[in-house]
C-alpha cells in the first residue's frame, strides 16, 4: 500500500508532468551567449557558458546590451559603478558618468560566491551578468593562459546557490576564461562590445525532469530517500531524476597549500581538492568530511551506472537505502564490508564502483 508520503510526492510529480516540459530546447539547447559588436567576437553558434542555478531568465526572451567590465570581484557590495571599462565621459563634477542603464556586467570570478557578485551587480542596476573566469580548462590547452602557477581545471564549477539566492531576479552566465580574455581586453581597450544571452523555451513532452540536491549525511531528505523509490519507478520514462551531492571546492577555499597539499585537517580528500563539512562538528572523532566526499563519490559513480541512462536507477534507491539501513553510524560509515555489503544487497557491481573510484581520482 501506498503510504500517504508517497501518494502526495507521487501527485505533484505526476501534476508537473501535466502542466510543463523539460526545461531543454530540442536542440539540446538551453541557453546562448552571443558577441554582436565587434563583429570579429562573433562566433556561428555562439560561446560555450554555464547557466547559474539561481536568478530568474527570460525563457523564451534574449537580454542584448552593451557590456561594462566591472574590473572587480564584486564581493563588496558598496559597488563603484563609475569605475571599470569602457571608459565614460565626465560629469559636471569631473567624475567619470556610471554605468549606463541598461547593461550587462562583466565580473571577475574569485573572492566570494557567485550569488553575492550577482546580488552586488543587480543593486547596482545590472540586466544580467557574466562572471569571467580566472582558470582555464585544461581541454582548452594553448588557446588559455593561467596565472603562473595556477593549475588548469577539468571542468567549469556548477554556477550553484549558496542557499541566499531567492532574492536574485537577473540572470547570469559564467564565461570560460579562453572566451572571456578577449572580450576583456577589448572593453579594456574602450572599446564596445554589445553580447546577447539568450534563452529558449522549453520543449514540451510528456517527460518530466525532477532534481535531489543532498549529501549522505543529510537528515532533511532520507524520508524522501526512504521512501519515494516506489513513485519513481511508477513514473517510468515519464520522468527524469537526477541525485545531486553537494561538495565544495577546496582551492578555491584555500584548502589546498601552495606546496599542494591539505591544508583542512580531514575536511578534504585529494590533497584538499575535494571538501565537505564535518556532519558532527568534531574533528577528532566521527565522520569526517573527507569521509562525507568518499561516500558522495560511491553514490554518483552508482547513478552514473545504473540511473544516468533511465533516470529511475533502481540499484541508486536500493543502495542508499542499504546504506541507510546497515551503515549510517559513526562505526560503520567507512568500514567497507559494510558497504560491500549494501552494494551487493542493492545489486550493484563493487568491482565497477572501485575502478570508477579509482578512475575519478580516488580519495587519496
Amino acid at each position: 500500500m501506498m503510504t500517504p508520503f508517497r501518494g502526495m510526492a507521487l501527485a505533484a510529480v505526476l501534476a508537473t508532468t501535466l502542466q510543463s516540459g523539460v526545461v531543454v530546447a530540442e536542440s539540446g539547447v538551453s541557453s546562448k551567449l552571443q558577441v554582436h559588436i565587434p563583429n570579429n567576437l562573433n562566433r556561428a553558434g555562439g560561446y560555450d557558458h554555464k547557466e547559474a542555478l539561481f536568478g530568474v531568465p527570460p525563457y523564451g526572451g534574449s537580454i542584448q546590451q552593451n557590456v561594462y567590465y566591472a574590473d572587480s570581484n564584486l564581493c563588496d557590495p558598496n559597488v563603484d559603478t563609475r569605475a571599470g571599462y569602457p571608459i565614460r565621459p565626465l560629469d559636471n563634477d569631473g567624475r567619470m558618468m556610471p554605468w549606463p542603464s541598461p547593461y550587462i556586467l562583466m565580473v571577475d570570478r574569485g573572492g566570494c560566491t557567485f550569488v553575492n557578485k550577482v546580488r552586488n551587480a543587480q543593486r547596482s542596476g545590472a540586466a544580467a551578468v557574466i562572471i569571467a573566469d580566472n582558470t582555464c580548462l585544461c581541454s582548452a590547452g594553448d588557446r588559455c593562459f593561467s596565472e603562473p602557477g595556477v593549475d588548469c581545471e577539468t571542468r567549469e564549477p556548477i554556477m550553484a546557490d549558496d542557499g541566499s539566492g531567492s532574492d536574485i531576479s537577473i540572470p547570469s552566465f559564467l564565461m570560460y576564461k579562453q572566451d572571456a580574455d578577449p572580450i576583456k581586453a577589448e572593453l579594456q581597450a574602450n572599446h564596445m562590445v554589445r553580447l546577447e544571452m539568450a534563452w529558449a523555451l522549453p520543449s514540451p513532452d510528456d517527460r518530466v525532469e525532477y532534481q535531489l540536491w543532498t549529501t549522505p549525511t543529510d537528515l532533511i531528505s532520507r524520508d524522501f530517500q526512504r521512501q519515494f523509490k516506489d513513485a519513481a519507478l511508477a513514473l517510468g520514462d515519464r520522468a527524469y531524476f537526477t541525485p545531486n551531492m553537494y561538495v565544495y571546492d577546496g582551492i578555491m577555499s584555500g584548502c589546498q597549500g601552495e606546496d599542494g597539499q591539505n591544508q583542512c585537517f580531514n575536511l578534504c580528500s585529494n590533497n584538499g581538492r575535494y571538501c565537505a563539512t564535518d556532519p558532527d562538528n568534531d574533528l577528532d572523532r566521527g565522520i569526517s568530511g573527507a569521509d562525507v566526499v568518499g561516500e558522495t563519490l560511491r553514490r554518483m559513480c552508482i547513478w552514473n551506472e545504473y540511473g544516468q541512462k533511465d533516470g529511475v536507477g533502481l540499484q541508486w534507491w536500493d543502495y542508499v537505502n542499504e546504506f541507510m539501513f546497515r551503515c549510517d553510524t559513526e562505526d560503520y560509515f567507512t568500514n567497507e564490508d559494510c558497504i560491500n555489503d549494501a552494494m551487493t544487497h542493492a545489486k550493484v557491481d563493487v568491482g565497477k564502483m572501485e575502478a570508477c573510484m579509482a578512475d575519478s581520482g580516488g580519495l587519496e
